[in-house]
């Protein structure tokens, strides 16, 4: 099946109601996955090496700091909810193959630049792209499958998604190894690290092809139809209770996954005695933990919404979070084994947390406000996890010395913002609003979907 075939009806024609059964649109998912590979990809391709690149145009640590954090988080600061608001209204297949153009001539970009201030630009406008685009994805995904069956249906996806940020490191760190060994015939004089950012900014163009085969697909669970934006803040104000418990669990759990997406590759160089091209073997360690913990989220997102509870879909995120206070300790482990192994338990209990988030999204909140409610998540991620967490850690690294500072300091901001994360989604599963297309109220009188 064709991906043209399998996005059925495009927008503005007939479709049948909510209550049929509609078959999962597999080609669509299939081109959703390979699509938000190749944004984590390139998103995380300068974690394994940025250490080469410090070294080579000069770069302070707070420099790198802006480089890995503020330069990516600024596009999602300043677009995504704007981006959002287009994808909950506008025509979402056609602003995906911008953005995924983007990323692409970002990351081709980096190869080129010969300073932090080119460096910066090249990372903002890949930024742009990978940064924005995981609500349009997640707005398509759900309208080419039923509620019931959106937590199984985003494993793959979620697989794609760590599948990019393993390759990340594999290739990474791999094209580092052979390009200083083996540099490019056309440009032979290039550096690893900009070499590695050229191959892969070509291969993610290519991958953008398919995108224009993509029709855009019907809309189903749309509560309401106006485009205006006075009743889009009305109707999140009216899910407060719930939203914004989970924006704090968001806000603190992204503190500790963007410390450890961040500084990964400079705690292994810095406290484990790694080079850039021996750090590969991460790849494997997020590929692994995001397959384990996107089945288990996504499976348990499904089983979850079973349950005889409120918001019982987060369920498996409230417990998940818990576990995972414990694996901050990851940096601080005494051998290279050791931390491998309580890094990949981390992982997986962040891979839950964030599918099961993003499923909860796509059964308890309308069609027409979906793209905005992820984009809230996203950009109180990308925010905390990159410009903040980055800030936070430079600042504390500069009155902590040792080799083993950086480590200490990523463990308690971990335990730390663990615990703020799970008291939030706590408060937002006992907040839950029902599932969109439930008409039995709460309480006598009480709107379907709301408080």
């Amino acid at each position: 099946m064709s991906p043209v075939d399998a996005a059925g009806d495009v927008a503005g024609t007939d479709a049948p109601p909510d209550t049929l059964i509609r078959k999962t649109r597999w080609g669509v998912v299939w081109l959703l996955t390979l699509t938000l590979f190749s944004a984590l990809t390139v998103g995380g391709l300068l974690a394994p090496i940025q250490e080469a690149a410090k070294l080579e145009l000069g770069l302070s640590d707070m420099q790198l700091a802006l480089i890995v954090g503020t330069a990516t988080a600024i596009p999602v600061a300043v677009l995504a909810l704007p981006i959002a608001w287009y994808v909950d209204h506008g025509v979402r297949v056609r602003l995906l193959t911008i953005l995924a153009a983007l990323w692409a001539v970002g990351t081709v970009g980096t190869a080129f630049v010969q300073d932090f201030y080119g460096l910066f630009v090249a990372r903002f406008v890949a930024g742009v792209g990978a940064g924005t685009a995981f609500p349009v994805l997640i707005s398509i995904l759900a309208d080419v499958c039923l509620p019931q069956k959106r937590g199984r249906v985003m494993v793959l996806v979620s697989m794609g998604a760590w599948a990019g940020a393993a390759a990340a490191y594999f290739v990474g760190a791999g094209l580092f190894g052979y390009f200083e060994a083996h540099p490019l015939s056309i440009f032979p004089g290039m550096a690893a690290w900009r070499a590695s950012h050229l191959v892969v900014g070509v291969a993610a163009a290519v991958l953008v092809l398919p995108l224009f085969l993509l029709r855009e697909p019907k809309r189903y669970e749309i509560e309401q139809t106006s485009v205006a934006i006075g009743p889009t803040l009305r109707a999140f104000w009216n899910r407060k209770s719930f939203l914004g418990p989970l924006l704090i669990g968001n806000f603190a759990g992204g503190l500790a996954e963007g410390a450890a997406a961040l500084w990964i590759g400079s705690v292994l160089v810095r406290q484990y005695g790694q080079t850039p091209a021996q750090t590969g073997w991460v790849g494997l360690v997020i590929l692994v933990s995001g397959i384990v913990g996107s089945l288990i989220g996504g499976f348990s997102a499904d089983a979850g919404q079973k349950l005889k509870v409120r918001g019982g879909i987060l369920v498996p995120a409230v417990i998940a979070t818990a576990l995972s206070i414990p694996a901050s300790a990851y940096p601080m482990m005494p051998t290279l084994p050791g931390f491998a192994l309580v890094l990949f338990v981390l992982l997986v209990g962040g891979t839950i947390v964030n599918l099961v988030n993003s499923a909860a999204i796509a059964v308890l909140i309308p069609n027409e406000e979906r793209a905005l409610s992820l984009a809230g998540l996203k950009l109180v991620a990308t925010i905390v996890g990159g410009p903040i967490t980055a800030a936070i850690i430079v600042a504390m690294t500069a009155r902590m010395e040792g080799p083993g500072s950086l480590g200490v300091i990523l463990t308690w901001l971990g335990v730390i913002t663990g615990i703020i994360s799970l008291i939030g989604y706590w408060f937002a599963m006992v907040n839950a609003p029902r599932p969109v297309g439930e008409t039995l109220p709460d309480t006598p009188g009480e709107a379907a979907g709301a408080e």
